[in-house]
């Protein structure tokens, strides 16, 4: 049997997985980034991951997450949008990264109930699943809630941590921030912030249309990373000054 991943992507090409793999499992020898020995892809462990563990979840492990996490408040409607797949994996990932810091969001809406076009006439990123509302955090509401040290604010200064193709495509609320290319603001976002994403899918095509490497940088990559002498790592903590 031969073992071989691909990368998301147009054009990605299957790379062999091994010097991921044995990444991962230097990474478990060690205390840097969790408690050694603890494994997050079973058992008890799994149901407790850290919040970079819970951005690199599946949709289908995502969906099951946000419907169960009694820390994200959903309406009905929302829970039917997640439950038959129309909610894009960023969005969910959004909403328990924002739980997971401490932050609880209340949905207000995600595809189903919001209409197909912006108050601007534009074709709204909820239409496509890939975008959310959201209402309230930890029960105080956005509406009379936003400005500097509100819980608005708070909020989108932790959304903007998020990078990579993790990063929101738009951030809308009432406030502006300097350096940040993904805020806006609009007076129709008094009571609620949105949070959307540039469609990661084409659905007339049926592929994905972003990839972070190009085919031929995927190859260079891999034979680099299986070029490198992995250190050995000592089991427990140096005595050395």
């Amino acid at each position: 049997m031969k073992f071989l991943i691909r990368p998301a992507g147009r054009g990605a090409p299957q790379i062999d997985p091994k010097p991921i793999l044995d990444g991962w499992k230097l990474l478990e020898s060690t205390a840097i980034y969790r408690a050694a020995g603890k494994n997050p892809f079973f058992g008890r462990d799994a149901r407790n991951p850290s919040i970079g563990q819970l951005l690199l979840l599946t949709k289908e492990q995502l969906q099951r997450r946000v419907l169960g996490d009694g820390d994200i408040d959903l309406y009905d409607g929302g829970r039917t949008d997640i439950r038959t797949g129309q909610i894009d994996r960023r969005v969910l990932a959004s909403l328990e990264f924002l739980a997971a810091s401490g932050l609880r969001p209340t949905v207000s809406s995600l595809r189903g109930n919001h209409s197909l076009h912006t108050t601007s006439g534009n074709i709204s990123e909820h239409a496509s699943g890939n975008a959310v509302d959201i209402s309230k955090i930890n029960g105080i509401p956005i509406i009379g809630h936003q400005g500097p040290g509100s819980i608005a604010d708070i909020t989108i200064r932790r959304l903007l941590t998020l990078q990579g193709t993790m990063k929101p495509h738009q951030i809308i609320s009432l406030m502006n921030y300097a350096g940040a290319d993904n805020t806006l603001s609009l007076p129709d976002h008094a009571d609620h912030i949105h949070v959307g994403f540039r469609p990661a899918f084409d659905t007339k095509a049926g592929r994905i249309l972003d990839s972070v490497l190009n085919p031929s940088q995927w190859i260079k990559l891999i034979s680099r990373i299986g070029a490198i002498d992995n250190p050995d790592v000592l089991g427990s903590r140096s005595l050395g000054r």
